[in-house]
Order: C-alpha cells, then structure tokens, then sequence
C-alpha cells in the first residue's frame, strides 16, 4: 500500500502557506478498511487507467482494469451489499451497476456488457416497459442482495469505452466522494518507476514556455510557475498511466504537492485549471502546473507555497527538485538549477490585459451584443479575464460568425451559460430545424437548441466561434450485417444510423409490429437487436424510426428471413 499523503504531511515545512486537501471529507488509508473490498476481477490487477488521470474535462474517477482485450470477463461483487442502482446510456460509463456496503461504501462497475440474473431479467423489463435502452432504476435494499465475490455481471465495451475494459470504483456512500480503490488494500503489483516525460519553465512576464529537456542549468528573466508531465506504469498494466502524487522541492523546501486519493465527482472538471490545457488539448500531454487559479480552488486544492509562483530574488541561484511517486510510492527524481538574472523583471501577469468586457469570475456576467448574448453564472471561469467578442459576416450561416473568448487564461468556461444569436433565416425553414453550432476546426458542433423572442439559444460548456445554421437532413438508416433476401444467421441484427449535424434525438425499433429492444452504440453509430425468440420462420418486418435533434425523422422497413 502506498504512503499516505496525510503521513507525510508531518515533514511539511512550516512556511506551507495552503493546506485545505481534502478537508472533511477526506480519509486516511490506514482509516479505510483494509482487506474487506476484493478485486471484481480474477487474477493480477492490471491497468489501462490509474485513478484519478487527467483526462479533458475530467478527471478519471476509478481505475480501469484489463480484460485482455476481450468482453463478457465475469464480474464479481467486491464485498457484501446490495444492487442499488443500475444505470444504461449509449454515452458514458454505458453499462453500470452500482452495489451498497453496509460499511458506508458503494462499488460502481462501468462498461459492462451485461447483468447477471434476475438483475438482467428487470432490467430488460424496465427497458421494454419504457420502450427505451437507455434507463435508470433504483432498487431497493433486500431486492437484490449479494455476497462477495458473487457474480453479477459481465464486462464489456459498452458507453465511451476506448476498448474492452472494467472501469471500477468505490465511493462514499453518503458523499459521492470516489476514492482510488487500491488505497483499500487490493492486490497489486509495481515495481516500475514513474516517468518523468517533460518539464515546463512558464514566464509570467509573456512568451513562450520554456521546454526543460537536457539542460539541468537555467536562466530566467521573470517571475515563473512549473509544468510537470509524467506517466507510470507497472506489471501488466499499459505504460502511460498517471502517477500517483508530485513533489516540487524549492531549496530543499516543499513549494508544491499534488495528489489524487479522493475528489469529489461535482468538482471533476476543475482539472482543466490545473493543467496546461491548450497544450493538453492539442496534444493530450498534461502538464500538471505549480500556479493557482482564484477559481480552482475547492473540493480538489494541490499544495503550494503562495499561488504557486516562483518569485525568486534577482542574481540569485536555486535548486528546484521534482519528485513523482507512483502509488507504491516508486520515485522519479529530475533536479534543475534556475538563476533569475539580475536585471530580472518583477512582472507577474501572465500576459497584458487587452481591451475586453471585464467579468469578475465571482459575480454572473452578461455580454450583449445586437446579433449576441452571453449570459454566464457566477464562476463559469476560474479568474477575473477580458471577455472578448467579435463578429465576422459569412454567407454560409444563417448569422455572423461570432467568437467568444478570454483574453488570459484559455481554459473552458467551468460550467454551462446561455448563448443566444439572433440572425435572417431563409422563408420556408423552421425554426425548429435551425440549431446553433460550433466551428471546430473543419467540422461543426451542434447544440440543443431553443427559439425564443427572435433569438436561438442553447446552454453550451465552451469558448469559440460561433454561428446559426439549419439542419434538415434526417439520418440514415440501413442494414448492416445483413442483406435481404437471404436468410439470417447472426442472432444479432446490426442497423447502422447515423446523422449528419444535429445528431440522434430518438430511435425506435420495430419487429412485426411489436417495440423490440435496440441496444444503441455511439461509438459505431448502430443498433443491435437481439432477434433469439423474436423472429418466426420465414418473412419479418423490421421497422425503424430515427429521430435528429432538429426533429428530422426517417422511418425505413426491412424484409427479415428466416
């Protein structure tokens, strides 16, 4: 078991000016309960994913074990309880059973292909009296009980899944507080070092960052803060994983710490704050950063010294070791000398304030402009920024181009506001087939969106341009596996939709006459229709209704043989 955190933190300097951790809620490992939760899989623990890897927009709230590259590995209940919940969607965790302890605990299984028992037999009956795949139900205690290693499911692919896996976690029951599952003592094996794959020297005074690679030796001209990026791997888990916790040393003093043994689910996208995200968006290497953002401070606070700046004195030297440990507690080590030069500047923005609609990161803030309106709650960013706005007229929209964007930190927005965009759309065309969307790169990104007073609005989670355009183009629905006239031989139909802006609102599948259960992939765009006992001996009809979000609809049928 690795070192906790909170063991450590008896080391600490009395200069550490930040220690708010995991306040409340947090629990040592000697606290937890060691031994009770087994492993859900058989055999060694491997990883594809460590708990709580940066990931964008969140971080990763379990571990993700291997199932060597195959579905329907038995799954089985990490400690007495009962099945409380389970929960399908095509996006996601797909596939998710959740168990509660009697210790206070709950076990979530994601990814699954599918249910054991009668937990599979009510949940095909929730479905079908739905006329839905995707379901939530509760259950309650004493319905569906289950012991210890007692199998309860099979895994699979199924959600946002990268590949066949078991994402597994253990959460506070009362909280929703996810803590990393080893920390209770599951078997698992590492004997391999973190990785230490690149350093980050940020001026604040403006300019690029400064790539530390072979050069152990620096001169700085400004105030700085620190970008670490590191991996790890171990015994039979793939070899990118994330590291447990980071240490940066100032003179031999701690100057900052990271860790990830609890967070809270609420608080997960604050990760986009803590990383260098243009960097991390375009090339998914997460430098972890040493600087503060007012806005990022919360349920998930690392630890610094000040604001996690270095401000050092000019003409002077310093050693700044870094220090990555995995969860066994494995330590990679890389030291570098920085001197700050004597004509250094004192200057700390991290880039000139421009002109721009000043928005207090604390207070909600709306932005109108004639053909625009941005109206954003308290906290939607994560420090007091220039808003800036601009228009660009462009025939192939129904509206100008319309970008929105902060002039220093380009992070996105914490939380969801209201865009709305006014604009001349063509007679004959809807107003509810015309949707706003986002202009990322040589494709569009479509949101639900509303018609009210004039304007078209939707609740969006992200900074760019944007514009109005219409969709009237209702998705596509053929056969996949399958060619009719002949006679089937799969026991899964395959029925391949899919859209070309809007996306998939509704889908409805019918065999011979009567609602027939589609399990909806997202990442291969299809259903699949189990037929075992559906289909009769000679012709069946297939119908499907496939809705868009713009109210599109394309109702196809298909000959079925048998």
């Amino acid at each position: 078991m690795g070192q906790s955190y909170l063991n450590k933190a008896v080391i600490f300097r009395a200069f550490i000016i930040t220690l708010v951790l995991f306040t409340n809620h947090y629990t040592t490992a000697q606290e937890l309960p060691q031994g009770y939760f087994a492993s859900p899989l058989k055999g060694n623990i491997g990883l594809s994913a460590s708990f709580a890897e940066c990931r964008i927009g969140h971080f990763h709230s379990g571990l993700d074990m291997r199932t060597g590259g195959a579905v329907d590995k038995p799954v089985y209940a990490a400690a007495d309880g009962y099945i409380s919940r389970v929960s399908i969607s095509p996006w996601g965790g797909g596939k998710i059973l959740y168990i509660k302890h009697p210790n206070g605990y709950t076990s979530v299984y994601m990814h699954l292909n599918s249910f054991v028992g009668e937990t599979g037999r009510l949940v095909r009956e929730e479905q079908y009296n739905l006329h839905s795949y995707s379901i939530v139900k509760d259950f309650p205690e004493g319905q569906l009980p289950v012991r210890k290693g007692q199998l309860v499911a099979y895994s699979g692919n199924t959600g946002g899944g990268g590949g066949p896996h078991l994402h597994f976690e253990l959460r506070k029951t009362a909280t929703g507080h996810t803590i990393n599952p080893l920390r209770f003592g599951l078997p698992y094996s590492d004997s391999m070092k973190p990785t230490i794959r690149g350093l980050r020297i940020y001026p604040t005074a403006g300019g690029q960052p400064i790539d530390v690679t072979d050069i152990n030796n620096l001169t700085v001209s400004s105030p700085f803060y620190i970008g670490i990026y590191a991996t790890d791997a171990a015994e039979g888990s793939t070899p990118k994983n994330g590291a447990d916790h980071i240490e940066v040393m100032l003179d031999g003093n701690l100057f900052f710490l990271y860790t990830t043994e609890s967070f809270n689910l609420d608080s997960s996208r604050i990760i986009n704050a803590l990383v260098d995200y243009p960097h991390f968006a375009a090339k998914r290497q997460a430098y972890i950063l040493t600087r503060a953002l007012p806005g990022a401070e919360g349920e998930w606070i690392p630890v610094r010294q000040g604001d996690g700046i270095f401000r050092l004195e000019p003409g002077t030297t310093h050693r700044i070791q870094v220090r990555v440990y995995d969860f066994m507690d494995n330590c990679t080590e890389r030291t570098i000398t920085v001197t700050m030069a004597a004509n250094a500047t004192t200057a700390s923005d991290f880039r000139p304030m421009e002109s721009g609609d000043y928005v207090d990161y604390t207070r909600p803030a709306t932005i109108r402009r004639p053909a625009f309106c941005a109206e954003m709650p308290a906290y939607t960013l994560y420090a007091n920024d220039l808003m800036h706005c601009s228009f660009m007229e462009n025939s192939n929209y129904f509206s100008p181009l319309c970008t929105i964007e902060p002039s220093v930190n380009s992070i996105p927005p914490h939380q969801y506001y209201k865009l709305s965009l006014r604009g001349k759309v063509p007679t004959g065309i809807p107003a509810g087939q015309i949707t706003l969307v986002r202009l990322d790169g040589k494709r569009l990104v479509a949101y639900k969106t509303t018609y009210s007073d004039g304007a078209f609005c939707a609740s969006v989670r992200d900074f760019g341009t944007f514009a109005l355009t219409c969709d009237t183009i209702a998705p596509k629905v053929s056969l996949s596996n399958y060619k009719e006239g002949n006679s089937l031989k799969a026991r899964a139909l395959i029925v391949k939709i899919t859209d070309n802006l809007a996306g998939i609102e509704t889908y409805n599948c019918y065999l011979n006459g009567a609602w027939v259960l589609a399990e909806y992939d997202a990442k291969s765009a299809s259903l699949s229709i189990d037929t075992h006992g559906l289909l009769h001996k000679g012709q069946n009809e297939l119908r499907v209704e496939v809705t868009d979000a713009c109210g599109n609809l394309t109702r196809r049928s298909f000959t079925i043989s048998r």
